[in-house]
């Protein structure tokens, strides 16, 4: 699918979100998304993540108490394999560490060019927004960009609790979340307007007409060609 949305589009960034890095062997992370890359002109990002699931990893045999190692190692070989790469000619991919724990956290400032958090509230970022900024100072390195992911649902009326994700409630609240986020820091916000129903691919009028609501009033949060 996204081999063929690099072809049929010449603008959008295409990526991977996320990407579960200790799935795949490091060597085969990198070739693909050097091909993709290239494939794209250049627009693709890899977002990644260590994982939670842990029938999966018992199914591929890989030890789930050692996916944040394996996760770490697996990047360094990535960028490594890339680095190396002679007739690599896509330019740098950037990499997009998601995990909304404090090892996510330390490994988007070691290793990553964004932290992509999925699904929260807006006090819990700001709170780890300052953490990460912490670490980031504590492990000398530069603060890694903010490029969330947000739950988008749209309501008619305004969803109120402390537990609102970002993206939930009236186009109101959306827009405020959005002015949040990039006052954060955010130059790129992921709109997810998927609830977990697989049958919702079958029927993706619903999200079409969140998304184009949201774009048709953000003219002024849109990148510039």
């Amino acid at each position: 699918m996204v081999i063929a949305l690099a072809g049929i589009t010449g603008k959008i960034r295409l990526g991977t979100t996320v990407l579960i890095v200790p799935y795949r062997h490091p060597l085969l992370i990198a070739r693909m998304a050097a091909n993709l890359n290239d494939l794209s002109g250049g627009r693709l990002v890899l977002g990644v993540g260590a994982g939670w699931a842990v029938q999966e990893f018992g199914a591929l045999g890989v030890p789930f108490r050692q996916r944040g190692k394996l996760t770490d190692d697996y990047l360094r070989a990535v960028r490594a394999a890339w680095a190396d790469e002679a007739d690599y000619r896509g330019g740098r991919i950037p990499i997009w560490v998601g995990g909304n724990s404090d090892a996510g956290l330390r490994r988007a400032v070691r290793l990553g060019e964004a932290w992509h958090p999925l699904r929260f509230t807006m006090p819990w970022l700001r709170e780890a927004v300052g953490r990460m900024t912490a670490l980031a100072d504590e492990l000398r390195r530069p603060v890694p960009g903010l490029a969330p992911r947000i739950a988008l649902r749209l309501a008619g009326s305004p969803v109120t609790g402390p537990g609102r994700l970002a993206g939930e409630g009236t186009i109101g609240q959306v827009l405020d979340d959005l002015a949040q986020l990039r006052l954060l820091g955010a130059d790129t916000v992921v709109l997810d307007p998927f609830s977990g129903d697989p049958g919702e691919t079958l029927r993706p009028e619903e999200a079409w007409q969140a998304l184009s609501t949201v774009w048709a009033r953000t003219p002024h949060l849109r990148e510039q060609p």
